[in-house]
């Protein structure tokens, strides 16, 4: 995913004139690894770096913008898509997560966010065989295939 990430913001700095997409491509590509930050640092970049070349105010933003919109469409789309095929968790058990996380630190017992540790926790229950009960409780009742459930 960060190398398709990596390769549309090199098409997006060669579109908007950046120059050098290769480089804006790699930097993309190793800022995805940094969840949150690295999106947030990449769209500050993008801005400067439209506002420093780019002579038209509204094309300066351009950048920046398609930058976002291509983390949106990764982030809140295509991985999600991809990882719910693999992998799933107890819905219940991440509201119940949200909210007692939340509940326990306030806005900072959000991050990092409960359903990915959830997740680690059941890759990790999955891994050692006296916990694999909890990880199976962790993974939740799913629909079963063909459309009916258990």
């Amino acid at each position: 995913m960060n190398i398709a990430v990596g390769m549309a913001t090199g098409t997006i700095a060669a579109f908007c004139g950046l120059g050098d997409p290769v480089l804006w491509g790699t930097v993309a590509f190793l800022l995805n690894y940094v969840p949150i930050l690295g999106p947030t640092i990449g769209v500050l970049v993008f801005l400067l770096a439209g506002l420093i070349s780019i002579e038209p105010l509204w094309a300066a933003f351009l950048p920046a913008g398609l930058y976002l919109a291509v983390h949106v469409i990764e982030g809140e789309t295509v991985t999600p898509m991809l990882l719910a095929r693999r992998f799933t968790i107890n819905p219940l058990l991440v509201i119940i997560s949200l909210v007692f996380w939340y509940w326990m630190w306030g806005v900072p017992g959000g991050n990092p966010p409960p359903p990915p540790m959830l997740a680690m926790t059941k890759i990790i229950c999955d891994r050692i065989l006296s916990l694999a009960s909890f990880g199976h409780f962790i993974e939740g009742i799913g629909p079963r295939p063909g459309g009916l459930a258990a």
